[in-house]
């Protein structure tokens, strides 16, 4: 099946999708708000923040009521709503209850509130909504109902909460959840999330020690927003004496930073600005295009509860669901950046929200447009959430992220921006000819033909989600192929409706590098769909991922150049789940390039009749091992991922902290592994030494 694609500000171009047993969006010059084929309507895309159409009133806990915010405690399940209509979504830290940041009115004209359920009831840990994915370490004794009804069953590594995944309904017409019995729910695979020092920063924090505070006399009552407005507009740097106390300064209109000038805003670590869920907080915009190396330096501050105001509302249309719908605007809801530099040192993130749905929103947190320099190092984006980019939205800007952190980002739009004939006559968002409504990149998503590289590098993706593409990372670069590196990085429990971590498409070269994709999940491609790309990935480990309903339990290669390699990697315990035709369960697609001194380790499917392992064809390459030589399902001889490949249990430790900055799977004494390999890079995934001739097959020596 074909799908066209439209944006009015880019080229596009056509691609062929196939259909297997799961639906698969195959992306075609995807852009703005992550542009996107979808085969199925908004309201499927969205099934992790889907209505609750019954339900009991057991188990939730009113939490707040309708205008005011709330916090929890990590990640929990938030519904908004009244008597038996909800709206439920996850809340990572903080929120907001109303309709902009749940994404509609789900009771018109009454009075709603917000609850979160309880962490555990008799023994058992909530784990999912209904319709949304799961993962689990391990064989754990997981249960699918509410109230009294439950199936349960065994799950190894995760699954989808669902009727299809546990075979039935067990209570007709009543909303349900998927939950884990808490004695069995293990301690959390350490992330190793990247730090100071991981990897060297082309920037670093000014140094404002010699500079006078511009804002404050020394009391807290002294920091007020007025007396911050006028620093910024008078001082090139601003600083911040507000007593001995840690200090937070209510935003509650936008704060407009030079772009003619650079500046520099210095908490000190001391310094919180809050936009208390009404207004963006910072705006650095100039009506140009990639012209202006001069802005700001935000460094040792907090940002927090910013909201981007939607504007240019389009309602859904009825008699054409596929239309695109929502706001046009309503992007960066604690920064925005138009054509200006903006390096974020020592910054946090948390609880901002961009407008909600929209195709083209994005950038819960940050959002910038025609930028030449956006450079993020140490920071952390906690609990954000937009359409599409639920922490960073860049578009036609150069994009820099070292040793930061991103955990509990949302990108909760509702289907994935594409065009396929039954748009054409739609009026669009942005433009004619447009469908959907966003969803795209939990965490970050950048867009573009005129950016640069895009470098991603000591950075640790936890817990984000998507409801199209991409729960971490999604990458596009239209027309013209562009750079993409992500070294020493951990993408940990992404989940997306496809491609669980990480989207990128039409990146010459991608380097992946040193890197960790574990328990990511989503209906197709557990952790990473490749399009159209020559990649490299190179001392990287794929563990636990899993496709819940489609093909591609950890990779996706779709398209790509026969000069893309994969070398001295590890794939192990990847699953894809979803029963007859859903297969390949560590790297589905295209294999015409070479695999080298890599490993397949018990990557398993429901499956018993297609490869389980790898694709249709193997690839070629060398010193190369693989187990089991059968099928878990039907007992048939698995095709192997590589030609000339050795069947041999490889004694594979567990995902753990073995060094380095990213979590590994060490080789046990006696694995076959050891000495096994030739033509390793010099160092493995942790960076310790190898020697080249006779080198440990799979990610570390």
């Amino acid at each position: 099946m074909t799908f066209s694609l439209s944006r009015p500000a880019f080229a596009r171009r056509l691609m062929a999708g196939a259909h297997l047993s799961a639906a698969i969006l195959v992306c075609t010059a995807c852009g703005g708000g992550g542009d996107a084929v979808s085969p199925t309507s908004g309201a499927t895309a969205a099934r992790n923040m889907q209505a609750l159409d019954a339900g009991t009133d057991d188990g939730w806990t009113t939490i707040a009521n309708e205008g005011e915010r709330f916090a929890v405690t990590g990640t929990q399940t938030v519904r908004y709503g009244s008597g038996s209509a909800w709206v439920a979504m996850e809340v990572n830290g903080s929120g907001e209850c109303s309709n902009g940041a749940f994404g509609r009115d789900p009771l018109f004209g009454v009075v709603k509130q917000c609850q979160t359920q309880s962490s555990s009831v008799d023994g058992w840990t909530a784990i999912a909504a209904e319709h949304a994915s799961f993962a689990v370490s391990g064989t754990q004794t997981v249960r699918y109902g509410s109230g009294t009804n439950w199936i349960i069953q065994s799950v190894s590594g995760g699954g989808e909460c669902s009727n299809e995944f546990f075979g039935a309904d067990p209570l007709y017409g009543v909303v349900k959840e998927c939950q884990v019995a808490s004695a069995a729910v293990p301690p959390p695979v350490p992330p190793v999330p990247g730090g100071a020092g991981v990897c060297t920063p082309p920037v670093t924090a000014a140094d404002t020690s010699a500079i006078a505070a511009t804002v404050g006399d020394g009391s807290a009552a002294s920091c007020t927003e007025a007396a911050l407005r006028a620093a910024v507009e008078a001082s090139a740097v601003v600083k911040f004496n507000c007593g001995p106390a840690p200090a937070t300064i209510a935003i509650s209109r936008t704060i407009d930073v030079p772009t003619g000038r650079d500046t520099v805003i210095d908490g000190e670590n001391r310094i919180t600005l809050d936009g208390g869920g009404n207004a963006r907080i910072l705006s650095l915009v100039q009506l140009n295009y990639r012209t202006n190396s001069r802005g700001l330096t935000l460094q040792h501050i907090t940002l927090r509860n910013g909201r981007a105001p939607g504007g240019g509302y389009v309602a859904p249309d009825p008699a054409n669901p596929s239309c695109a719908y929502g706001y046009a605007t309503g992007s960066g809801a604690a920064i925005e950046v138009r054509d200006a530099r903006l390096h974020l040192i020592d910054v946090r993130f948390q609880g901002n929200a961009a407008a909600s749905p929209g195709p083209d929103v994005a950038g819960g947190a940050v959002y910038a447009a025609g930028s030449l320099d956006v450079t993020i190092v140490g920071s952390q984006f906690v609990g954000n959430s937009g359409s599409n980019a639920g922490a960073v939205g860049t578009e036609q800007s150069n994009l820099r992220v070292y040793n930061s952190e991103f955990s509990g980002n949302a990108a909760n739009g509702f289907s994935p921006n594409f065009a396929p004939p039954d748009v054409a006559n739609c009026p669009g968002v942005n433009g004619p000819g447009q469908g959907g409504a966003g969803g795209n990149g939990g965490a970050i998503l950048i867009d573009g033909s005129d950016d640069t590289d895009v470098i991603v590098c000591g950075s640790a993706f936890t817990g984000n989600r998507a409801t199209g593409l991409a729960g971490a990372l999604f990458r596009t670069a239209n027309i013209a192929p562009r750079r993409t590196s992500i070294d020493r990085s951990t993408f940990q429990g992404n989940a997306a409706r496809q491609a669980g971590a990480l989207f990128i498409m039409n990146s010459v070269p991608l380097d992946i590098s040193a890197t960790t994709f574990s328990a990511n999940s989503a209906v197709a491609f557990g952790a990473a769909h490749l399009q159209d790309s020559q990649f490299s990935i190179v001392n990287s480990t794929f563990s636990g991922n899993l496709a819940t309903q489609g093909v591609g339990g950890a990779l996706f290669s779709s398209g790509s150049s026969g000069s893309s390699l994969i070398l001295n990697s590890t794939f192990a315990d990847n699953q894809a789940l979803g029963g007859p035709g859903n297969f390949s369960a560590a790297i589905f697609g295209d294999s015409y390039f070479p695999i080298n001194n890599s490993v397949f380790s018990n990557n398993t499917t429901n499956d018993p009749w297609n490869p389980m392992q790898c694709a249709l064809s193997p690839a070629n390459g060398s010193g190369d091992m693989q187990w089991p030589s059968t099928r878990t399902i039907g007992g048939a001889a698995d095709l192997p991922c590589v030609n000339g490949i050795a069947f041999a249990d490889p004694l594979l430790g567990p995902l753990a902290d073995n060094g380095g900055p990213t979590a590994t799977r060490l080789p046990v004494p006696g694995s076959p592994l050891r000495g096994a390999g030739h033509g390793c890079p010099a160092t493995d995934q942790r960076g310790n030494p190898r020697d080249p001739a006779r080198c440990t097959i799979g990610a570390v020596e």
